[in-house]
Parts: C-alpha cells; structure tokens; sequence
C-alpha cells in the first residue's frame, strides 16, 4: 500500500507543474506560388521555456496547444524552402492565434540538409506511412483514430484492425487463429502473460488514451519473435508528448439488466474496491499445515482452526449502482541542463459490474440432454492502472527511455445454480463464492542511438512480474429428487477424501517473473544515395527471455464420515455452514491437496538474427532474414494420485527463415509477397499435470506433459493502394501449413470429462482479407461527405485438420478458427463544430470452442455475435469534451452451441452448451483538459 501511496503522491506532485495559463497557436502553411499545402514543415515556438512545435499535416495545417500566455516568434521551415520568421506573435490564456503563412522556394543552391526532431507517430497519416514503409506485410491503427472510435482500452481498439477479432474481451485473435498463435509485444519486448491457463495478453490492461500506434505484423520477419504464426501485435506507449498538458475524465456507465437491479454478492476485504486483497480471505501464515491436518482433521484443535475462518455462506443482495471509469493524464516536457526531459504518465480506475442469467446443457454420447444448470453470475471488476513514461533525449542522436506499466485487478464472482440431472432424476441447489486478484508490472529501460550517419543501435532490457491470487474460492453441491418439494440434501463424501466440487475450500497462488534483453545495429551498405530507400540495410540483433514460474494451490473439503443422517445434511445452506455445525461427531474439514497441485516451470529463449534489406530494382526490394531460437522449456511437477514425478525438459534449436518481397508500381500501388517458418510452443499451464476444477463450467481443467512444439509454413501475398496520405485499399491472400497444432480438447477418463490441450497431426489455414480506409469525398470539398471516412475489414477463411486418430481428413476446422471477421465503421468528424460520432459493426463466423472427444462429448462451436457500437463526442470550448456511447446495441446473445448430432454443422438439431447475454451498455463522460 505503501507503494501505491508514493507513486500516486509523484504523479499528482508531477500533474501540479502542468497546470498554468495557456492558449495556442494554430493554422496553416502553404507554398507561395502553387498555393498548395505544404505537408511536413516544422513549425517551432522560439522563447518558450521548452521548444515546442509541430508538424503541418497532409492539409498544411498544424496546432500547438499548451503555450503559456506571452509573446514569441514562430519560425517555419521545410527543406528547399527559405525559413520564414514571424515576429512578436501573441499567445493569449484560454484563446487560439490563429496564422496562415506561405513560404517560398530557396534558389539558392542547398548543400547537405539534415533536419533533427521527434517524428510525429501518432497520426493516421503517420502510421499509414510507416505501413507502406515496413517490409513485412502489416496492418495498424493510430491514436488518431483510437480517439474517434472512443474505445476504452486497447481490446476495443485492436478491433478496428482487419482480420483481428477479441475473445471473452480480452484475447486476441488475428486471421481467425486463435490467441496461442500470435504474440503481443509492448514498445518492442514480449509481454507477460496475464492467464494462468493460456498464453495471453489482457488487452484491457492498457487504455486507449496511453496508446501512440498499434501495429500488427502479418508476415514473419528475421526481428521479430518465432512465435507469430497468426500475427505479432506491437503496441506503443506514448512516451514524448507534443507539449505539457493535464486533462482528467470521468464516465459513467449503464447496462442493461444489471444497472439498478437486485443482485447477489459476498463478503469481501475492505481493500477490494482497488483490486486488493487485504488478507481476509487469505489462509492464515500459522494455519496447520499439510500432515497435521491430515492425520488430525477429527481433532478439536483442527477443527477449531476451521472454525475460525471467514463464513463460508455468507450471501449478500445488493442494488447495483452504475459503473464508473475515472482517469488522470498528464505530459510534461522540460530540460535538466542540456538534457530534454518529457514525461507522460496516466491514472485510471475502473469499478464495473455484470450481472448474467447463464443457460447450460450437458449431453450424452447419442444426443440427449442429461444435464442442465441454471445460473446467476454477478461479476465485480475493480482496476488500478498506473502508466508513466519517462525520456531522456540526450542529444538529436541519443535517447533513453524508461517506461513503466502497471495493473492491479480484483474479480468478485458469485454464482448461484439451480437446474436439474434428467439421468438421476435430481434438482440442484449449488453455489460458488470465488475472489480472484493480480498484480501485473511491466518495466523496460532502452537507449536509441546514432553511431554514425550508416548506423543506428537500439538496445532494451526489460523486466516484468506477475502475481495472481485465488483466495478461498468456495463451492457447495445440493440436490433433491426431481419434481418434488423435499429440501435439498447436501453432497458430501461419506469418508475422509473430500473432492473439489463438493462443500470445498480452494487457496492458489502464482508468481512468475520475466527478464528480458535485446541489442540490435541497423548498418547501411554502401554510398549514400539521393534516395533513402534503394539504401541497402544489414540489421542483426540479439534477444534473450527468461521465465520463472511457481504455483501452488492448497484446499480442504467438508466431509461425512461420521454417516450422519439426512436430518442433518437437509439444513439450508445458512444453517449447514455454520462453524458450530463443526466436530468430530459431527462433519468436519479434510485436507484434499493432492500431489499435482503444485508446479514449478522455467523457460530460457535465446535468439540471434540477421536480415539483409536489398533494393534490388527502383521498384523491387527484399528482405532476406534468418533466426535462430535456441528454446528451453523446464516444468518439475507430480501426477494426482499416486505422486509421480514429472519432469520436462525440452532444449529445442528452431531455424527461421523468412524472405518478404515489395514491388512499387508506383506511388500509389504496390505488390508484397512473404514466406517464413514460425514455431508455436505450448505454456506452462498446458504442459502441467495440475487439475484445476472450474465451477463455471462444472468440468476440471488439466495439462498434458506430452504435448510437442507445432511448426508453420507461412505464405503470404498483398496487393495495396493508397489514394491519398491517409487512405488505403489492401487485398491479401494467406496460406499456412501446420504440423503437430495444439489445440483445447475433451478429454474423458473413463468416468469424468475434462478440458484439456493435444497435438493434432497437420492442418492447414488459407483466406482472403479486404482492407479499406477511405474518405467519402474529396476532403477539399467542404461539404457533409467530405467530413466522412468509412473502414471496412473483412476476412474469409478456411481449414481443416487431420488428426492422430486417423489418417484421413476429420473435415473440421482448426480449434479457434472462425470461417470469416467483418469489422467496419463510419466516422463523421466535425473539427469546426467540435463534433464526432461514429457507427461500429463487428461479426466473426462460428469457430470451434473445444474439440470434442469422440467418446462422449462432441465438437463444442462458439456462435457468431452481430455487434453495433454508436460513439459521439462533442468538444464544449477548448477544454471540455462531452461523450456518450451505446455499446453492443443489438444485445446478441453468446452462445456456445455442441455438435450433438456429429454432422459437423451446427443446426436447431444441436443443442446448446452454453447461453447469456451480456446487455447494451451505454456511458457518458467528461473529459476536462486544463
């Protein structure tokens, strides 16, 4: 907490400096005699405390905002032109000077001109630039759209991109692979993952407002990780801010059928409102440990340190208040002798609650409904979000940055069961009461540097840590025969061995750290030449990773033994659950803990690149690249029951290859082609023998030490056409071919299903994806249709898969891997009436959830979702922006739908697996910039 305190006490002392009387400038350069704009010319403030400027857009105009009020001389320049000096040009508090200048061309002859300043990276035309630029085949979006989308987070943002869709809000999915295929890297390092289970990474983590540009590679190349089969996902923080500014916003939000309602919750610590747990429900440091409560459950003095933990049953109802969203951002640029110091730092907090009325079904092997469970799940989400980037530019040629991020999240979930097993003849009375908390911080330190005018060196150390926290997760079981009006009589085992899902306590704690380090010099070969881009380029690099993870997980079950009568276990639940109904006549606490709950993994990746840029022709570059990932994956952990150790070690060297090809037509039109081989490893959690029981679903979760790295052959080819700086048009085609794929299956014993991970033997991905970002009419126009942008991001996809099962073609699709995605969105944007509103579509077809078992359980399908996104955004003055939006307007319900007549179609034949709906949330909020 300590900490907390001293890192809000900095960023608020921080925030104070920025506060002052300001105004700004802007307007619009041009050239003198064609009376064209002039896109790219410095602006700069001469006489401010810090420079301060900006660069003209790709309409010649340009604004500096944040100015303290004065007088100063504005200088202008732009390579071939002659620099324009404006004099005594007056900056008033709360006002805009407005100047529209033209500048003439230099006759005189130009000797060398080198022009140093922060690149501008932010904006649609810079990031459609830096597309066309790189030789990977590549998709992106900038801070500029993100700000017209109004999305909250990075999970909403990374919509907007062609051929991404998001699973359960948080994963990402890039050309209908799933997120196990595609890694997320943050200014250039591989993020932590967030989940225990899955290799992931929480894209709500970051807000929207912290993001500079967000890039997704498509096509492998030598710098980037091996493990991009689907895409890598660069995400970059805003580190060097145009000037100094301080805004805060504030948002509520309503959604539907949860919003002023009737909910029931639990219990919890006085710090959970922040996403922290203050040791309420933790299992006490002194607690007895494993062997004492083994062979002493009976005794009084056991018992008695049972009976003095938290309630077990303590249900709440609560009346819902709205969600709230609460954020502070602030920039600062400044100088510590001749050193240029900025800093850009963020602080968000989020309370925000769901309340789901959840339909599920179980079937047999021939079709039949045995099962179905009827749930409220209220769901309570708290976050603390802390973001603060620092740079030192050091010279024009040198800069260090340090940026840090960090997240603190608490989960509160209550779910009460009802429903009924037709095989048994039984009604259910269950309930579950699970708090979940973790702590996520990513740091990394890096230096950009200009050795000579040939070569650039780049290096990063990196260093992040991830906490997760399971503290007491509760569940019961009751049941009573069907039809009737008996009370329920809860489930307990009749002898010493509790199981998980009956009357158990659950305790798990994960720590995993990561260090990481990369180095990497771009070197130019050969003359300079008049242009940059038929400049051959040798860039080779280094990249080290290393993981260390321990788990752990402790639980006790109420058990029977002493056969006591129905008398007894028909209390309600309000009476069972009580400690005094604690004893040795009487029931009693167990402990389950088996050996497989616990692990310990480690992971070490070295890598070593080369890539060799070759302009072969003025219209014909490649790339030639080669990686080398040296990959050693170590888990040390036991199997349930009898104990036995299990023990991976994988040392595996993986060669990359990977060749990118772009062929200009001209300007406007080009041709890219790819080829590269990837590698997909599986994580800890899917290589750990460990069983986890998810109430949810009432099914365990468990690995499979067996599993074997899956390779890729990746083929790709794009067309693109850019109509303006700021449009594009792109069609692309893939091809990719899998050996040994992991995927999530069912696994089933004998006498229960799991879900757990299995190699298939090969399988193949092919697709189309159509791109297109365009305005609806000439934007120098000034009409309605001039002020209108359209995106359309559309994929269609296919795959199949043959198994170890059989040698032929099991004629399904690859787990996760949705048939088609359709992202598209309309965006009005109004600068002089200060007026935004956009319409967002988004749908992906059907993909496969979980593979079936083809004993028992039968393909599980995921089922497409029409989502309608309405934003609008209105400036008031210069400080005060007012916005409001209706998310997923068409409330479409989720639904997992299972294959249950094995057509491999899924029709009002099959049944549903799983059903709700989230309801429409509608926001409005304030953001106020002083």
């Amino acid at each position: 907490m300590k900490h907390l305190i001293t890192t809000f006490s900095l960023l608020f002392f921080t925030a104070t400096l920025c506060l002052g009387q300001v105004g700004s400038i802007k307007g619009s350069v041009k050239d003198e005699k064609s009376n064209e704009a002039i896109i790219g010319a410095t602006v700069q403030v001469l006489g401010a405390s810090a420079p301060i400027g900006s660069v003209t857009d790709v309409d010649g105009n340009f604004e500096i905002t944040n100015i303290a009020a004065g007088s100063y001389k504005i200088q202008i320049s732009y390579v071939s032109y002659a620099t324009k000096a404006l004099d005594n040009v007056r900056v008033e508090a709360d006002k805009s000077t407005i100047i529209t200048t033209s500048l003439a061309e230099d006759n005189q002859t130009l000797q060398e001109v080198v022009i140093k300043t922060q690149r501008r990276t932010d904006s649609e035309v810079s990031v459609i630039t830096e597309i066309k630029q790189v030789q990977q085949i590549a998709v992106g979006i900038s801070a500029q759209q993100i700000q017209r989308t109004q999305d909250r987070d990075a999970s909403a943002v990374i919509r907007r991109v062609p051929g991404i869709s998001i699973s359960d809000d948080r994963f990402i999915v890039v050309r209908g692979l799933n997120e196990r295929y595609n890694t997320v890297l943050l200014n250039d390092i591989i993020t932590p993952s967030t989940e225990v289970d899955t290799k992931s990474f929480s894209f709500d983590l970051i807000p929207s407002s912290a993001i500079d540009r967000m890039l997704v590679f498509k096509s492998a190349s030598a710098d980037l990780p091996g493990d991009v089969s689907g895409g890598a996902i660069k995400i970059y923080t805003k580190t060097v801010p145009d000037g100094n500014s301080f805004s805060v916003n504030f948002s509520a939000g309503y959604r539907g059928g949860t919003t002023f309602k009737s909910a029931v919750s639990h219990p919890g610590g006085a710090l959970e409102f922040l996403g922290i747990e203050n040791g309420t429900r933790t299992l006490p440091d002194n607690f007895p440990n494993r062997r004492a409560v083994v062979l002493n459950a009976s005794t009084d003095n056991i018992i008695n340190r049972f009976q003095q933990l938290p309630d077990y049953y303590a249900p709440k109802s609560v009346s819902v208040v709205p969600d709230w969203r609460g954020g502070i951002n602030f920039s600062r640029r400044f100088f510590i002798k001749d050193v240029e110091v900025t800093n850009t730092s963020y602080v968000n907090y989020s309370l925000t609650r769901v309340n789901n009325a959840v339909t599920q079904n179980r079937f047999d092997a021939s079709a039949l409904r045995i099962q179905t469970f009827n749930d409220q799940l209220f769901q309570e989400n708290a976050r603390l979000g802390v973001m603060s980037n620092w740079a030192f530019i050091l010279n024009p040629k040198n800069k260090i940055e340090f940026r840090n991020l960090f997240n603190q999240m608490g989960n509160k979930e209550t779910v009460l069961r009802g429903g009924e097993s037709l095989e048994n003849n039984l009604d259910y009375n269950n309930g579950a009461f699970r708090y979940e908390t973790r702590s996520i911080y990513s740091g990394q330190l890096s230096g950009t540097h200009e050795l000579s005018k040939k070569t650039k060196l780049k290096w990063i150390g990196g260093a992040g840590y991830t906490y997760r926290n399971e503290p007491d997760f509760r569940r019961y079981t009751s049941t009573r025969e069907s039809g009737t009006q008996q009370p329920f009589i809860m489930n307990l085992q009749q002898f010493e061995s509790p199981t998980l899902q009956q009357a158990a306590r659950f305790y798990s704690r994960l720590g995993e750290i990561v260090g990481t380090g990369t180095v990497f010099v771009e070197h130019a070969i050969g003359s300079k030449k008049e242009n940059p881009e038929m400049q051959a380029k040798l860039t080779t690099g280094t990249y080290v990773e290393y993981k260390d993870r321990k788990y752990s997980a402790r639980w006790f079950g109420i058990v029977n033994p002493n056969r006591l009568t129905d008398e007894f276990l028909t209390l309600t639940p309000e009476q069972f659950f009580t400690p005094s109904n604690l004893g040795s006549t009487k029931v009693y606490y167990s402990e389950g803990t088996n050996f497989d709950d616990k692990y310990t993994a480690q992971n070490l990746m070295a890598a070593g690149y080369a890539s060799f840029f070759w302009p072969v022709t003025e219209h014909l570059n490649a790339t030639v690249g080669f990686r080398g990932e040296y990959n050693r994956q170590q888990l040390q952990g036991f199997e349930r029951g009898g104990g036995i150790e299990v023990n991976v070690d994988r040392p595996v060297f993986t060669p990359l290859p990977s060749v990118n090809l772009t062929y200009k037509l001209n300007e406007r039109h080009g041709v890219r082609a790819a080829y590269s081989t990837t590698v997909n490893r599986p994580e800890f959690r899917e290589l750990s023998p460990s069983t986890y029981y998810d109430f949810n679903f009432d099914v365990s979760r468990k690995g499979n030490p067996n599993l074997v790295n899956a390779t890729i052959q990746n083929y790709d080819l794009r067309y693109e056409f850019y109509p303006s700086k700021s449009e594009l048009i792109t069609v692309s085609f893939f091809n990719k071919t899998f050996k040994n794929p992991i995927e999530a299956a069912i696994f089933y014993n004998g006498s229960t299903v799991a879900f757990t991970v299995q190699n298939a033997k090969t399988a193949y991905a092919r697709g189309v994806e159509l791109e297109v970002r365009k305005a609806l009419s000439n934007t120098e126009n000034a009409n309605f249709l001039s002020k209108m942008l359209v995106t359309l991001n559309a994929s269609l996809i296919t795959s199949d898969v043959k198994t170890n099962i059989t040698t032929g073609s099991q004629d399904r699709y690859l787990q996760g891997q949705s048939p088609f995605l359709i992202n598209t969105g309309l965006f009005y944007n109004d600068d002089t009436r200060g007026l935004q509103v956009n319409a967002l579509y988004n749908v992906i077809g059907k993909r496969i959830y979980m593979i079936g078992d083809d004993v028992v359980s039968a393909n599980i399908f995921e089922m497409p979702r029409h989502v309608i996104d309405l934003n609008i955004i209105k400036a008031i003055g210069k400080r005060l922006e007012i916005r409001a939006s209706i998310q997923d307007l068409l409330n479409q319900p989720f639904r997992l739908i299972q294959d249950t007549n094995r057509d491999n179609k899924i029709t009002n034949a099959d049944g549903t697996y799983q059903q709700y709906r989230r309801g429409s949330y509608s926001m409005i909020g304030l953001r106020y910039t002083l």
